[in-house]
């Protein structure tokens, strides 16, 4: 009889009856989400190798190279196959990466990318006698071999084997975060079991951490009546697991099948938990495990007692030796802790936790060099002798050090080595002369000075907050790609001047992307202008609008600033050939593409609807698309990635729909707010309607408290010299 497990964790698994029987040389299968490939994501280092996105490409990192690999997508049951391309490196929660391309072959949803991935083996021995060809298999290349065949053995031994079939074990990792994954799942076993296959599931809830991710689909089956978010993704986390367990009755596997629910952690401190917190303030707290079968163990359950029990409670035979077992200890906890890196053996996932420290002091004691970590004294290098000579150090974003970094000093600092770049490693450099610090700073993997690291009474104190805090302000206050001045930027007290004079003093300050609005003359030129009627006011203009060139450039703004019309445009951008021309307002193509004279890759348009985004596409444009428009797209996220584009303008009043700490990767699985949603997806939010009267949020406003929200901004001044400490404490 065959066994299933089910594990929860909250944790389901289904297993055969015994390991010996499992067919390791079976076709690799799984099911689970799709990374699909963005420029974006080669340029920030999450996707190591880079893909063509009009390609069909496929990077699998556990398969072979030019292993065939067939991708389905199970809700339309459309596939393509392909070969993997090459290994590469993408987040761990994925399954396979895939170009854009490959989705829009199997009309994958981008917001829920959920793929089957089948591995297809060739056999040398075989002829096929007949093929059939489904409709999604004929997008696949003429020499690619076809999965559905019947096959006849042309190898000499003819002979019959009538020995048993290997079971397959077919492993299945599951959530419970969504209505979608649920039915999937069920559908998934249903299919295995009329196939009489076992199977083994483990299933992660994820939508009942934080303040809880709502799912608005599930009200019909579980009501309306609850607190919050999160007592409404508890509800519905209940009711998709007792909803599941009737499934599995109903397909005859209870019986069969051993069925584990444990919790993860224990109840955390959060908003949406505080009225739970205080009524169960005196209450036992500690972890469970819920199980339909009898369990001999001890009182007490550890984790690492789980792999037996489960193991025992599927029937599954086998003849392994768990740490625990061991009689050579007295006090578990202890052991547990001395035997990580044996634990890690056997599952490389296994990552040892070390807390980021909240100081780190680095001093020289007559020929040692130390780091004292919170008071605890770490490292220890003996200093070789008293000439001149650098300490590297190597440290991930934790400040965790990398154990064997330093073994002596060095007459000159450290590069990161390429097998480090997979760690994000950045190096701490200390010079000292005498036996004693001179400088230290932090260096990343280019080389640059990201922080110089003070020395006060001959040591180096690094406050692991104030750095975090310091460095992402520092870097976003002297970053010149998150700037676009505003109207060529403000000059003098004015804005909206879209004036030559702006764009000079404005250089000099250190901008280097330039929004200046654009219009047409009654005679067809283009000119720089916010709107017809401030330019009125601006220029004392007063004929109708809008003017001819000639009118247009006979006029001063506030009788002090010079207009600006195409020839004037082109003329200053080709001059300063490093400056970026942002464009806004104007939606003819053809007039701009014949006036404006400047490099494409140093002009950004803005575009306000779907028609004009295209077309300045065709024309080879870089595009940062208006929010406005994107609201009415029925899948604005597939627009802009198809399209390659992931500059975003919103509206700075946006920030009163995005809440903090909530921006993450998991809430684009449901129906949010467009704005998360693009957070979520990684694109890069500009905002304008700063220094606005009816609300006087600022640049520094921009910087100080929303940068988690906003990638840059139209900033009408701003000064690339301020100091890291320019922010308040209460605004970070």
């Amino acid at each position: 009889m065959k066994y299933k497990l089910f594990i929860i964790s909250l944790f389901l698994t289904s297993c055969a009856n015994n390991f010996a029987n499992i067919d390791n040389k079976s076709p690799y299968s799984a099911t689970g989400f799709a990374y699909i490939y963005s420029e974006r994501d080669h340029a920030q280092r999450i996707i190591k190798n880079k893909l063509d996105n009009s390609k069909v490409e496929v990077s699998h990192n556990k398969l072979k190279v030019n292993s065939l690999v067939k991708i389905i997508n199970p809700k339309t049951n459309d596939s393509i196959i392909v070969k993997n391309l090459r290994k590469n490196s993408y987040p761990d929660f994925y399954k396979v990466l895939i170009t854009q391309e490959v989705a829009n072959q199997i009309n994958l949803d981008t917001e829920l990318p959920l793929v089957e991935i089948l591995e297809i083996k060739k056999n040398k021995s075989f002829v096929a006698e007949k093929a059939q060809i489904f409709n999604e298999e004929k997008k696949i290349s003429s020499n690619a071999p076809v999965a559905n065949v019947e096959i006849s053995n042309i190898s000499k031994n003819k002979k019959i084997n009538n020995s048993p079939k290997k079971d397959k074990l077919f492993i299945i990792i599951a959530t419970f975060y969504s209505y979608d994954t649920a039915s999937f799942l069920k559908k998934r076993i249903s299919k295995l079991n009329r196939s009489n296959n076992s199977f083994a599931i483990f299933g992660a809830t994820i939508n009942t951490h934080l303040d809880g991710i709502k799912d608005d689909r599930m009200d019909d089956l579980i009501g309306s009546k609850y607190g919050n978010d999160l007592e409404h993704s508890i509800k519905s986390l209940d009711y998709l697991i007792g909803n599941f367990i009737e499934f599995l009755e109903k397909e005859n596997l209870i019986e069969n099948t051993a069925i584990f629910i444990s919790a993860d952690h224990s109840l955390p401190i959060n908003k949406s938990l505080n009225y739970i917190n205080n009524k169960l303030k005196n209450t036992d707290r500690s972890l469970y495990l819920i199980s339909n079968k009898d369990i001999n163990s001890e009182d007490e359950i550890l984790q690492v007692h789980l792999p037996k029990i489960l193991l025992n409670s599927a029937n599954i035979k086998h003849n392994h030796k768990f740490f625990y077992e061991l009689n050579n200890y007295n006090d578990l906890d202890g052991f547990i802790e001395k035997n990580k890196n044996n634990f890690s053996k056997y599952n490389n996932s296994i990552i040892e936790f070390k807390k980021t420290p909240k100081n780190i002091k680095f001093e020289i004691n007559k020929d040692n060099f130390e780091i004292i970590v919170d008071n605890i004294p770490g490292y220890n290098l003996t200093l070789l002798n008293n000439s001149p000579s650098y300490i590297n150090l190597l440290f991930d974003k934790n400040f965790i050090f990398k154990n064997d970094n330093f073994k002596k000093e060095s007459k000159k600092p450290r590069k990161i080595r390429k097998e480090d770049e997979n760690y994000n490693y950045n190096i701490l450099t200390i010079f000292k002369n005498n036996n004693k610090i001179i400088t230290g700073k932090i260096i990343d993997a280019n080389k640059k000075i990201i922080f110089p690291l003070p020395v006060k009474n001959g040591e180096i104190v690094l406050n692991i907050e104030e750095y975090n805090s310091n460095f992402k302000l520092n870097n976003f206050m002297k970053d010149r790609k998150r700037f676009i001045a505003h109207a060529g930027g403000s000059l003098s007290g004015y804005k909206y001047l879209n004036a030559l004079e702006a764009l000079d003093e404005n250089y000099l300050n250190g901008f280097r992307f330039f929004e200046l609005d654009l219009q047409l003359t009654s005679d067809n030129f283009i000119v720089a202008a916010h709107d017809w009627d401030m330019w009125k006011k601006m220029t004392g203009f007063k004929k109708k609008t809008p003017p001819s060139l000639r009118d247009f450039n006979e006029l001063r703004i506030y009788n002090k600033f010079t207009g600006l019309d195409y020839e004037k445009i082109n003329k200053w951008f080709n001059e300063n050939n490093n400056a970026v021309l942002v464009v806004d307002k104007i939606n003819n193509v053809e007039k701009f593409s014949e006036q404006i004279k400047i490099n494409k890759d140093r002009i950004i348009i803005e575009t306000f609807s779907k028609e004009s985004t295209t077309q300045f596409k065709k024309k080879g444009y870089k595009i940062i698309a208006n929010i406005d428009f994107l609201r009415k797209l029925s899948n604005p996220i597939e627009f802009l990635k198809k399209n390659n584009i992931e500059n975003i303008s919103v509206s700075q009043k946006i920030k009163k729909n995005v809440e903090y700490n909530f921006i993450n990767f998991l809430e684009s699985l449901y129906k949010i707010n467009l704005e998360k949603r693009l957070l979520n997806n990684g694109f890069k939010l500009y905002a304008f309607n700063l220094n606005e009267e009816d609300d006087t949020i600022t640049e520094k406003d921009i910087v100080c408290k929303y940068r988690y929200i906003f990638y840059g901004m139209y900033a009408d001044n701003w000064d690339f010299n301020k100091s890291i400490n320019s922010c308040d404490n209460n605004d970070n």
